[in-house]
């Protein structure tokens, strides 16, 4: 009776794992091009810091942008009007601003929130640097930001994460990686 229970369990193994059905079919060629397009935008913007061009920065941005920012808690938002002005600060304060080592996923069928496998979302990943003017110090800091694109293909939901409270440090020279 044991050898008779132990084949029935090892068959509804065998087959519970043959009937499994993997995705392999890939994202369309259209969802690829519109993700493709997503971060081609960030990049864009990206480089409007480099340029000092703020106009180029936010002009990815929708107006009725919510941007959720680093300092702030999840729960809290902004508007673009908000990430103007810290566009503005970044672009007045510091110089060479560059935006490197860069990797871009999309949408996750696996979330704690909504599932999704849309290309409309895009986590960007990468590694901010920038010099102060008056001391000469090179800044650096790893970021990530999500970013959730329009119909329009604006963002119009945007947070970032990033450690703010290291730019003074790093200018001091008090800062430890």
């Amino acid at each position: 009776m044991k050898k008779v229970f132990i084949a029935l369990l090892f068959l509804i193994v065998l087959a519970s794992c043959a009937n499994q059905t993997t995705n392999e079919k890939g994202p369309s060629s259209e969802d690829t091009a519109t993700f493709n397009k997503h971060v081609e935008s960030w990049k864009k913007a990206a480089n409007g810091f480099t340029l000092e061009n703020t106009e180029q920065v936010m002009s990815i941005f929708a107006d009725s942008l919510t941007w959720n920012n680093p300092e702030a808690f999840m729960n809290i938002t902004k508007t673009k009007e908000d990430l103007t002005a810290a566009v503005n600060f970044y672009i007045s304060t510091f110089d060479n601003i560059t935006f490197t080592d860069d990797v871009y996923y999309g949408g996750s069928l696996y979330s704690t929130e909504e599932i999704s496998s849309s290309p409309d979302g895009i986590r960007a990943y990468g590694n901010w640097k920038l010099i102060d003017p008056n001391s000469g110090t090179e800044i650096g800091y790893k970021w990530m930001g999500v970013l959730r694109f329009n119909a329009d293909g604006k963002v119009y939901d945007f947070a970032d994460w990033f450690d703010v409270s290291s730019i003074p440090s790093q200018i001091e020279g008090t800062y430890k990686r």
